[in-house]
């Protein structure tokens, strides 16, 4: 958990980054403290950080704004600048696919894109009005999945197929959907 923000505002809070380690034995889990921010310019308002290879990657601002992003790097516990292609790019909610490769949907245009790190730019997986004010996503499996307009529209992008397929998903009769997850599959086993 990094950053933070709110009515009980408080600086140290907002440089702060905190890891609780599912790999330790229950019986010492726990918050344990990390190498905090340089400044408290990351708790502007609630974003989503992503992980991927290792690294932790977050932006200060949502959408279109003008913004600055961070990374950290979990093996050395170091905050790096996040190179300058990937914050002009991140326009939008994001989500890493198997912790690999992250994705963006640029809300505004509707415009599905993946980072590529060695040429520090953003490719076009796809465009669709569909995507357009696109609030979250999440990824996994091949898949991506938005929620766009106001929860009421669910879409799925498969971006292992060539040409890139897409349908949506009708959200559940009178709820509003706030958020997607793509979990593992469920398998179960027979005694």
């Amino acid at each position: 958990m990094a950053s933070g923000f709110g009515s009980h505002y408080q600086g140290d809070v907002a440089r702060s980054l905190e890891q609780w380690d599912l790999n330790k034995k229950r019986e010492n889990w726990g918050w344990e403290n990390k190498a905090g921010l340089k400044d408290a310019r990351f708790s502007r308002e609630a974003v989503e950080a992503v992980g991927c290879r290792g690294k932790l990657c977050m932006v200060n601002v949502k959408g279109n704004a003008l913004k600055e992003g961070a990374v950290y790097n979990v093996g050395l516990d170091k905050w790096e600048d996040m190179p300058v292609g990937m914050v002009a790019g991140w326009n939008g909610p994001a989500a890493s696919m198997d912790e690999d490769e992250i994705y963006v949907i640029d809300e505004v245009k509707g415009r599905l894109s993946k980072y590529d790190g060695e040429k520090d730019c953003w490719v076009k997986v796809i465009e669709l009005e569909q995507l357009k004010r696109a609030e979250h996503i999440a990824a996994g499996r091949g898949k991506i999945c938005a929620v766009s307009a106001k929860g009421e529209r669910i879409i799925v992008v498969d971006v292992r197929d060539k040409p890139t397929r897409f349908w949506e998903v009708e959200p559940p009769c009178g709820l509003e959907v706030v958020a997607v997850h793509v979990l593992p599959r469920m398998i179960s086993r027979q005694h």
